[in-house]
């Protein structure tokens, strides 16, 4: 046994062999070694089981591409040709430049993040971005004029499921909260209304079937331990065929006629010119409403509470708040994509700019890149549907163009394996055996790398 083991070179002969060398650029020289040394450790157990050894070359050649495969595990950018605007996956809404720039200038440096520079005394973190979203809801609304006394606040957290925790937990902690069964939902990441709504410490009171909920069912469910009523909004899911929900208006006039709260959870909430769910619609009735920063807004991931101040205020107060409050770059981000909103800057929000982009336009840039088609592709442009995705408008799509790639070398499969590993990876998706590559989810200035790459053409899968 001992004699094969001598066959596995020591780490520091490892680590100087020029193939690993290369491969290993990039990455620190620590985890280099540890990459080196859990490969020889496992590389042992498996040699003391099956009694063979590894020559050199083959070790070198298996830590070849765990290096390359852990160079693919770092943040790094990717081509999102998958025709998935707020793709979960590759980060959701991408940064305007503008936010880009902040994040640049104050980011690399000391800022007055908790610092009031007018008084000189200790400052909110939230105060600036409360102070824009108020005003930019109040403008939405028609009552600019009356933002300065507005009776609508807002505080930012980490996320949306943060908000609602919190919102839940300050508002409603020991007491009861009326959900329909069909809002009852999980989202992506294991996000469920049930387990968010118990480790808030409210009860959780289920009214209606999963398809139809009633304003009886409501009614009904009110007891002296009812503190509110949740609406959730159902972001990555719809319901078709035999249903019935109750109108927002309908369910705020029950709050009001037996003293409740109605608390919101918006999903993705929007903003114009996109035009639904509107935070402002849903401020006209619900007491609270929460949602997320990097969906239809366009921004960095956040979470936001907006709504009546004297709530918000008992919000900022509980413990939990700090907890789950937002970082400073993603503020700096915030900050800057706000005033994009209230510029009416529109288009410099990418997310913005890639769902309004003409399909006729989509159409001749997915021509361009089928006219690059190389050895071993072939390429069709189709006619396709991109979606907004993140769980925002389920359902709904926008009217595109795709290049759909085959290849008489490469199955779908490994064809899209192939776009993958391709340095930066380009995500497409799988449709009937062909991979489609969305030109409305492609930045404008990533058009010359899908071109370059597929010019290249494919060889034989190894």
């Amino acid at each position: 046994m001992s004699n094969l083991f001598r066959h596995i070179p020591a780490v520091d002969k490892i680590l100087m062999d020029p193939e690993i060398t290369e491969a290993s650029r990039g990455i620190p020289s620590l985890e280099v070694t540890s990459v080196v040394r859990q490969f020889l450790d496992e590389l042992r157990g498996e040699i003391a089981v099956q009694k063979v050894a590894c020559t050199k070359e083959e070790i070198i050649a298996h830590l070849v591409l765990e290096l390359k495969a852990t160079k693919r595990r770092k943040f790094q950018p990717v081509v999102n040709a998958t025709g998935v605007l707020l793709h979960t996956n590759l980060g959701r809404a991408p940064l305007p430049e503008l936010a880009i720039e902040r994040l640049q200038s104050l980011g690399q440096g000391y800022f007055n993040l908790e610092l009031d520079l007018n008084t000189g005394e200790r400052g909110s973190r939230y105060a600036s971005v409360s102070r824009l979203f108020n005003l930019l809801l109040a403008g939405e609304q028609g009552q600019v004029e009356k933002s300065t006394n507005s009776t609508c606040d807002t505080v930012v957290v980490n996320n949306n499921a943060g908000a609602v925790l919190v919102a839940l937990k300050a508002l409603t902690a020991g007491q009861e909260v009326i959900v329909s069964r069909g809002q009852l939902v999980e989202i992506g990441g294991g996000f469920r209304v049930p387990e968010v709504m118990a480790t808030s410490g409210c009860h959780l009171k289920e009214v209606g079937t999963t398809n139809r909920t009633r304003l009886s069912d409501y009614a009904g469910a009110v007891t002296e331990q009812t503190k509110a009523i949740l609406l959730v909004h159902p972001s990555n899911y719809s319901m078709i065929g035999f249903t019935e929900s109750v109108p927002r208006d309908k369910l705020a006039q029950l709050a009001g006629e037996r003293g409740l709260l109605l608390i919101e959870d918006i999903g993705s909430g929007a903003f114009h010119p996109f035009e639904e769910p509107l935070v402002s619609s849903a401020l006209r009735h619900s007491h609270i409403v929460t949602y997320s920063g990097d969906k239809l807004f366009g921004g960095p991931q956040a979470g936001i509470i907006s709504g009546r101040k004297d709530l918000v205020d008992v919000i900022k107060k509980d413990p939990l708040l700090r907890a789950l409050r937002i970082d400073k770059l993603s503020l700096i981000a915030l900050e800057a994509v706000l005033e994009l909103h209230l510029g009416k800057a529109y288009n410099k929000l990418p997310l913005w700019a890639l769902a309004s982009v003409d399909p006729e336009e989509i159409r001749l840039r997915a021509e361009t890149w089928q006219s690059h088609v190389g050895p071993g592709l072939k390429g069709e442009v189709v006619q396709a549907e991109s979606t907004m995705g993140g769980g925002s408008l389920p359902g709904e799509t926008i009217s595109s163009w795709a290049l759909a790639l085959q290849s008489s070398k490469l199955s779908s499969a490994e064809l899209a394996e192939w776009l993958r590993r391709n340095d930066p990876p380009v995500m497409g998706r799988i449709v009937q055996d062909r991979v489609l590559l969305d030109p409305r989810t492609v930045l404008p200035s990533q058009d010359q790398l899908i071109t370059s790459l597929l010019q290249g053409g494919v060889a034989s899968c190894s």
